[in-house]
């Protein structure tokens, strides 16, 4: 039977059966779901895929901007969310609607074959029902790359960030096998952005080469800023790894045949990426070691407070280290995670480094001294919902 005869459940109560968001993988599922679907879809939008380690969600906001300015509808699928799934799902300027998600479900959901997808592959198809209404949709892949379920689309453009080592439980332990994970998922037009590791250049040529792909190379930001590109930088105090971004983000306007209008442009409008709170507050969901480095230069020698905590799989010594010229204090914050650290190995580090800790609570927060919140989506997300109950700011 092709088409499901009984009433759907709702959105939320779907996606809490699936339970974990990348669980269980299976390489080939999403292909054969696409295929499936592909007829029905009868996409038409140009899709951009996004695929890298780290500044996904940020290349690819600059992106949905620079387009909307052009008139175009856009849709950015991005992961994972802080509070609401809606969050995933930005179309011109705002996120979804809760009813124009749940009507897509409704939609999506008829068809058998989808009850077979992940959490992750059921988002990424709730984009693709979306997308039909859209000129441009901003794909955003998930761990992986080449059997990721943004993959299973042909895109007219793949653009690659900022390419490290994290989830090398899934993804391969050396960069350069997380490299060719990646970029094996690249299209016949490639942009790659500037990258920290040699290795990585040579493995993307390579593979493009393979494929007959054409790659352009992101170049230094000298190369983009001109007075109208400083100006933007300078009012909203962009720190580096945001500007290399937003590099990446002109040369896919370029690509297009646009350009940002700087003058216009508004506020990078994405939660929790180097987000200010207050003036003395900054929360990121950065979780790897260069996301750490990225924070590094923007603090610079400038001390803070470090509200921290981490997923045991993460490289937390080597994080911290990268931290440690800009900590003045590590407060631990709980957080309810079966992935989270055991607090003991996180204090055996802290120690080692003869770094100041201690347990972080929202009431002893000081209004002269100055906070990152850093370690993971788990990490923002549960301070803000702490922010949120002392000082009565409801946030989405």
């Amino acid at each position: 039977m092709l088409k499901h005869e009984k009433t759907p459940p709702a959105l939320q109560e779907w996606l809490i059966s699936k339970g974990e968001e990348y669980a269980p993988f299976d390489p080939l599922r999403a292909k054969r779901i696409y295929d499936f679907l592909k007829p029905y879809l009868n996409l038409k939008c140009r899709i951009i895929h996004l695929i890298g380690t780290n500044g996904k969600g940020s290349t690819g906001r600059f992106i949905a901007m620079g387009l909307e300015q052009h008139h175009k509808k856009v849709l950015h699928f991005s992961s994972p969310h802080l509070f609401d799934f809606t969050e995933r799902f930005y179309c011109n300027g705002k996120e979804i609607d809760a009813w124009q998600l749940e009507q897509a479900h409704q939609e999506l959901w008829q068809f058998d074959i989808v009850h077979q997808a992940s959490y992750f592959e059921y988002a990424t198809f709730l984009a693709l029902i979306l997308a039909r209404e859209c000129e441009y949709l901003v794909f955003e892949a998930g761990l992986g790359g080449e059997f990721d379920s943004t993959s299973v689309v042909e895109s007219d453009v793949s653009v690659f960030t900022l390419i490290g080592t994290d989830h090398q439980e899934i993804l391969g332990e050396s960069i350069e096998q997380i490299a060719q994970t990646k970029f094996r998922a690249m299209g016949q037009n490639v942009i790659l952005a500037q990258q920290y590791d040699e290795r990585v250049y040579r493995i993307a040529y390579e593979i493009a080469q393979e494929k007959g792909a054409s790659l352009r190379k992101v170049l230094g930001k000298q190369h983009y800023a001109d007075l109208a590109f400083q100006e933007y930088v300078q009012r909203y105090d962009l720190p580096t790894f945001l500007q290399d971004n937003l590099c990446s983000a002109i040369e896919v306007l370029h690509f297009f045949g646009m350009k940002f209008d700087f003058e216009n442009l508004k506020k990078l409008s994405l939660r929790g990426r180097f987000e200010m709170i207050t003036p003395r507050i900054i929360v990121d969901v950065g979780h790897n070691i260069d996301g750490a480095r990225a924070i590094r230069a923007k603090f610079r020698e400038k001390s803070v407070i470090l509200v921290y905590n981490s997923y045991r799989e993460k490289n937390i010594e080597a994080i911290l280290r990268e931290l440690l010229p800009i900590i003045k204090k590590v407060l631990i914050i709980s957080v309810e995670n079966f992935r989270i650290c055991p607090r003991y190995e996180i204090t055996k580090i802290l120690e080692k480094y003869k770094i100041d800790y201690g347990e972080f609570c929202i009431k002893k927060m000081r209004d002269d001294e100055s906070y990152l919140v850093f370690g993971s989506f788990s990490v923002v997300q549960e301070f803000l919902k702490k922010y949120q109950e002392t000082r009565n700011t409801k946030w989405k």
